[in-house]
């Protein structure tokens, strides 16, 4: 679990934190003071925008290994290994600021119409007053205001107490600590308690191999809402009642996260049950 952890951290890092600027400036010395064309200054920021987006889909995938790892941990009552992964997951947060912010400013660069010397030097003050920034806030400000960020925490919270509203307690877990502040809404802090299901708005059994629409956040099972899009053309209104959101083949993610708990919540069931049907022996 933690290697697999490890090596997405370290790919997304190795990217994000150092070969950006190395490659703008090489882009800005290519064209040396308006040599060049600019059109290929642009179309070498192009290709580092490209390599940001992939460096953030790996952020994406290791927050959701996090995720998995952290409520199986939970559940075996390992709250240290639990705060270890939490741990982890600030980094990749962390990574994840870094590498929106290159794709923000890269994407900036591709379009000025300054030349090369200028919009590198533009570049780098931006970088490093963003960078400032960043590193100056509190945990409370730079996490708690995260949505993946407070989605984790909820995730291990709801292992063991689905249904009750998470406390503002939670939210940094048993070692975390906010820095002495808070996110600019304390209330935003306490999650309301949520009915959870695990259910298939399509076939109302048991959710299998679930996937999630990116549009609107409802989940089904892989097969049931692939054949269903696909005997609609591909895409159409989210099938789930009173939902009025499109989704499309290419809306849909596997969701691991969801998978994993509904995997508890069945075992859950099933220790209920046999605790029931021992007791009836008794």
């Amino acid at each position: 679990m933690n290697s697999s952890i490890s090596q997405l951290y370290s790919q997304s890092q190795g990217y994000s934190n150092s070969n950006s600027n190395n490659d703008i400036s090489s882009s800005s010395n290519g064209t040396g003071h308006g040599s060049g064309p600019l059109v290929q200054l642009q179309g070498r920021l192009h290709t580092i925008k490209s390599k940001l987006q992939a460096t953030s889909e790996m952020i994406d995938q290791a927050m959701q290994s996090c995720t998995v790892a952290a409520i199986d941990l939970e559940n075996e009552a390992d709250a240290a290994r639990v705060e270890e992964v939490d741990a982890a997951l600030r980094r990749l947060l962390d990574a994840q600021y870094e590498a929106e912010m290159e794709e923000t400013l890269v994407a900036g660069l591709a379009t000025t119409g300054a030349d090369p010397d200028t919009a590198l030097a533009e570049y780098v003050a931006s970088r490093a007053a963003r960078q400032r920034t960043y590193q100056g806030l509190a945990d409370g400000r730079k996490y708690g205001g995260n949505a993946r960020y407070r989605d984790f925490r909820q995730q291990i919270w709801d292992t063991n107490h689905e249904g009750e509203a998470m406390p503002a307690g939670a939210l940094f877990g048993a070692g975390g600590n906010s820095g002495g502040e808070e996110a600019e809404d304390d209330g935003d802090l306490v999650i309301s308690g949520a009915r959870l299901t695990y259910r298939c708005p399509l076939t109302a059994t048991w959710l299998i191999d679930p996937v999630t629409s990116k549009t609107c956040g409802h989940s089904f099972s892989n097969t049931a809402i692939t054949d269903y899009l696909r005997s609609k053309g591909g895409s159409c209104v989210c099938p789930s009642v009173g939902c009025r959101s499109t989704v499309g083949l290419r809306d849909l993610f596997p969701d691991k996260v969801l998978e994993r708990k509904v995997a508890n919540r069945l075992r859950r069931l099933e220790e209920e049950e046999e605790a029931a049907t021992y007791t009836l022996v008794q």
